[in-house]
């Protein structure tokens, strides 16, 4: 009767299979493998899928053919015979050859990490730009993996000369449909970064600084944004004040769950100085992060690179091994995407979760990481002063002298860099003092001051 409404809600049932390789030191690393097989069922679940089991095997290498060994996939093929078993999801990237070897043998439909990763990112996309860089994904991985599937068809050539069989004809038709749909995604995908580019050239415009918020999936990234958006608002409201400029930052969406954010989206964010900030929120990153989707989700990329200041966020609440996952995946991904010497700062998230002597010896272990909590607000105040502060040092120093008639003027500068000194002579001519971006030194320069 379960099974009955499982299908009934059109919920599949999943078996997890996975291998733990052994390491250059002889080693098998069980618990790397155990938290990877733990990371695909809740990838499965967030896809729609009911997790019966998961399997792991020990071997030096992977199999060519088949992944895992012969004996483990005869067993599994029995067991998929006495269960109601819709797919296996292999925690692995596998060849077009596995999958259809793996098909054929278990009789039910083959999954690996990155076609699901894939299949999330399907239902998460809602953005036009990111339903195409995922249609794109998707046709890239697709495209190699055609051959095998006119099973019904005979793939041989026969008859006289060259001819091939109807199964041969049709591979070749699909496999030119999707090399067409191809180029026509990627030019779809050239028109909307060059529109995406000329949003960011605008901002660029403004003169202020950017940071890009990065880290794990679903560690929290875009409440941290929301939280920083909530943050107090400057006090005076003759220094460029969230007040005096009538912007209101509209929260971003943030839920609990792996992938909830696919497309960069870009918020101001205000100091107590008057200060103001440009911060993007990003995908997450995730071990396995499939190479179709790297390339595809250039966005982000672009993003980060522009940025003044990346922040890095964790997982406060994770185990210590899965800790230790994520930073070993930040690391990797960002080495990947030529960030890995971009300016930084670390925050673990989730501060709400752990009890007080936890946090203490958490802050022991972890000195050069913010521990704050989205949730409840702790540590966000810390971590707005440490931010301006990172931001303003690596900021060059001008001074400038504006006209008394140029007061309301005022205000652009306070929201472009950070005010030392303030001044007023007795001509009435302001002499201002502050560090601001390189990109808005033009700007500042542009707007009629005079520097001495």
């Amino acid at each position: 009767m379960k099974e009955t409404t499982d299908l009934q809600t059109g919920i599949e049932n999943a078996i997890l299979a996975g291998i733990c390789l052994k390491g250059a030191d002889g080693r098998y690393d069980d618990d790397e493998a155990r938290l990877s097989i733990d990371e695909l069922a809740i990838l499965a679940e967030s896809a729609g899928a009911k997790v019966l089991d998961r399997i792991l095997q020990r071997r030096a290498s992977r199999d060519p053919a088949y992944l895992m060994g012969a004996g483990k996939i005869e067993e599994l093929a029995l067991r998929l015979g006495t269960e109601h078993v819709d797919c296996v999801i292999f925690d692995e990237e596998l060849t077009p050859t596995q999958q259809r070897n793996l098909e054929k043998s278990l009789g039910t439909k083959v999954i690996d990490r990155t076609r699901l990763i894939l299949d999330i990112f399907a239902q998460r996309a809602r953005s036009k730009e990111g339903i195409l860089q995922v249609e794109l994904a998707q046709n890239l991985y697709l495209l190699p993996r055609l051959s095998g599937r006119m099973s019904g068809l005979s793939q041989q050539s026969g008859g006289i000369g060259t001819r091939r069989g109807p199964g041969e004809r049709q591979i070749e038709y699909d496999r030119r449909r999707l090399r067409d749909r191809v180029t026509h995604l990627k030019q779809e995908l050239e028109r909307v970064t060059r529109e995406r580019s000329t949003q960011r050239a605008q901002r660029i415009a403004m003169g202020m600084p950017q940071v890009a918020i990065l880290g794990y999936t679903n560690v929290g990234k875009s409440s941290l944004l929301n939280r920083l958006i909530n943050a107090p608002a400057p006090q005076s409201s003759s220094k460029g004040s969230r007040q005096n400029t009538g912007v209101v930052s509209q929260p971003v969406y943030a839920d609990d769950r792996y992938f909830a954010t696919l497309d960069p989206t870009t918020r101001r964010v205000y100091f107590p100085s008057g200060l103001c900030a440009l911060f993007t929120d990003t995908v997450g990153f995730i071990r396995k992060l499939p190479t179709t989707l790297v390339a595809s989700f250039r966005a982000t990329v672009e993003e980060a690179h522009l940025s003044d200041l990346l922040l890095i966020v964790f997982d406060a609440a994770a185990t210590q091994q899965d800790y230790l996952r994520q930073e070993r995946t930040i690391e990797s991904t960002l080495k990947e995407l030529s960030l890995d010497t971009h300016p930084r700062i670390q925050i673990a998230n989730k501060a709400d979760l752990l009890a007080t002597v936890v946090k203490r010896r958490w802050q022991d272990d972890h000195p050069d990481c913010m521990l704050v909590s989205a949730a409840t607000g702790d540590g966000v105040k810390e971590l707005v002063e440490r931010i301006e502060t990172a931001l303003v040092e690596s900021w060059p120093q001008i001074t400038v002298t504006l006209d008394p008639r140029q007061g309301d003027q005022l205000a652009t500068l306070y929201a472009c860099g950070h005010v030392i000194a303030f001044t007023q002579d007795a001509h009435g001519r302001y002499k201002i003092t502050l560090k601001a971006p390189r990109r808005a030194l033009a700007k500042i320069k542009g707007l009629a001051f005079t520097t001495p």
